[in-house]
């Protein structure tokens, strides 16, 4: 029996709904555009963590990072000064107490502050042994040292430098100026010890005339008094806590011919 116009239509619209549902079917699913996004943040956090590894393990430049500091707050109208200049004030001011101002020079630095005594000031000639009127300087030096330490919620660490000139020893109970200078540098040590300070913080060291400020001889090859003088010192080196390295003494004196 033949379809009438109606059935036709009813049927064609049925196999096109057919035909479409099918063809739905086979078409491969709609791709997301938006999944290079979680590659990109994955590989952004793993170079973030090696970034920040790799500056964990870096060496800040104290002295660098110190007047980077003082630079910024110069431009916001600020004035930083650096904890080791407020301790070489204060020790300025003991230097001044003790009337010893003479052969006595402080300097500070980002590492710490370091004070050089002329020798004559603690010991005598060829001796480790330290006078009546060092005791007295050496202590005062020391319990300022403390004081600053308990103001500033600090463990220092020490470095006792001894120093001598460079003329031979002949005699004596230290046979070089190695011995010499080591012993003194120890002797110090010790006060300081006595005092409270802790022995791993401490480090004491002999150069001989290895490191001398100024230069001994003069053209003509005889010793020049005020350079021995200048020479043999003992100097103490404050350092900041966050130093981990031992600062060497500055470039020794050449002669100039």
């Amino acid at each position: 029996m033949p379809l009438s116009a109606k059935a036709l239509k009813a049927e064609f619209e049925a196999a096109l709904k057919r035909a479409k549902k099918t063809e739905e079917r086979s078409l491969p699913p709609a791709e997301d555009e938006s999944n290079w996004l979680v590659s990109y943040a994955d590989m952004m956090t793993l170079l973030c963590g090696f970034f920040i590894m790799l500056f964990s393990m870096s060496k800040l430049d104290e002295p660098k990072y110190d007047s980077f500091k003082a630079e910024v707050s110069k431009q916001f109208g600020g004035k930083y000064e650096s904890p080791s200049k407020e301790l070489a004030k204060h020790l300025e001011q003991l230097t001044r107490s003790l009337k010893v101002t003479e052969g006595v020079e402080i300097k500070a630095d980002p590492l710490g502050v370091s004070i050089s005594f002329q020798s004559t000031v603690f010991f005598d000639t060829l001796s480790a042994e330290i006078k009546e009127q060092g005791s007295q300087v050496l202590a005062t030096f020391i319990d300022g040292i403390l004081k600053e330490q308990k103001t500033t919620v600090k463990q220092y660490r020490i470095v006792i430098e001894g120093h001598t000139d460079g003329r031979p020893i002949t005699g004596g109970l230290y046979p070089s100026n190695w011995e010499l200078s080591s012993a003194r540098a120890a002797r110090v040590a010790r006060r300081f010890i006595d005092k409270g300070f802790q022995p791993e913080k401490l480090i004491a060291i002999g150069y001989a005339d290895t490191h001398p400020k100024a230069i001994e001889r003069t053209s003509t090859g005889n010793f020049d008094p005020t350079a021995l003088i200048t020479n043999r010192r003992v100097v103490l080196r404050v350092l900041e806590p966050t130093t981990d390295s031992i600062p060497m003494p500055s470039e020794a004196a050449k002669p100039a011919y």
